[in-house]
């Protein structure tokens, strides 16, 4: 799966997801010298999870600029930016795809049932 970035933000509050601080402490630290730019009040690095919070003066600095910052240290892309739409519909898929698998199979045992052949697919299962 290639590196994606996920970022959200409301006035004042900025998240991202870089997974070039996942698991790295040094690129966190590095990441944490943001709170040194005019406007950022503070700065949440979990390297852990690769997640990032900043809250900041939206009078002095926009959640663009910060990303800009970001973007100019190396650590975000948006190209490679997915929204929380984009993992609500990635959820989604994969959910309709695993119920209808699941229907599919009820349907078949169903009609195996039905017609007298479940002994034999119960054989078959068995070998």
């Amino acid at each position: 799966m290639p590196m994606e970035y996920y970022v959200h933000h409301v006035p004042g509050r900025l998240r991202v997801r870089i997974p070039a601080i996942r698991k790295n402490p040094k690129n966190a630290a590095d990441i944490e010298c943001l709170l040194g730019i005019s406007g950022v009040d503070d700065i949440q690095v979990n390297h852990l999870t690769g997640s990032v919070v900043v809250t900041f003066d939206t009078t002095v600095i926009t959640h663009d600029q910060l990303l800009e910052l970001l973007k100019a240290k190396g650590y975000y892309d948006n190209s490679r930016v997915v929204t929380c739409d984009d993992k609500i519909q990635r959820a989604s898929s994969i959910a309709a795809t695993k119920f209808g698998r699941a229907m599919f199979g009820y349907a078949v045992g169903k009609a195996l049932e039905a017609s007298g052949l479940s002994r034999l697919a119960a054989l078959v299962m068995i070998f």
